[in-house]
């Protein structure tokens, strides 16, 4: 999974994938996904690894061109078949890395007390310090 590993700590793991594949009551090619990992990233905070469970769950329908994907029903995600062989490891790269976060950080806390110990060590020093955009207030005024 070339596209994803570049987004993780460690390469290794492994994904557990349920699919099921079948047509819905109007005649409509579909599929559900359900996808479960532990990854490991790389916590943009404390700049540790921190492991992170994915659990997701999509109900994908197949359809052959944009127009079929705006007529789709909102319980549906579309996924795009063009005729082209479809691999379903690239499937499964692609919902990992759309289930991946934005910035990773740990969600228990662990690494806020670093955080809250360089806020500390400012104090009230911080406070009583002239406010560095006062020299626009004053060319304002003028």
């Amino acid at each position: 999974m070339a596209r994803l590993v570049p987004a993780l700590q460690s390469a290794a793991g492994e994904a557990e994938v349920d699919m099921v594949f079948g047509v819905d009551k109007e005649g409509r090619a579909a599929l559900s996904l359900h996808l479960t990992a532990t990854v490991t990233l790389i916590c943009q905070r404390c700049l540790e690894p921190m492991a992170y469970p994915i659990d997701t769950l999509r109900q994908l329908g197949v359809v052959g061109s944009e127009t079929g994907a705006e007529r789709l029903p909102e319980q549906y995600e579309p996924l795009l078949f063009a005729g082209e062989p479809m691999f379903l490891r690239d499937l499964i790269e692609d919902e990992l890395i759309l289930s991946l976060p934005l910035v990773p950080r740990h969600s228990d806390q662990r690494c806020a007390p670093a955080a809250s110990e360089s806020e500390e060590g400012t104090g009230d020093t911080d406070r009583s310090r002239a406010n560095p955009f006062a020299i626009l207030a004053e060319l304002k005024n003028q």
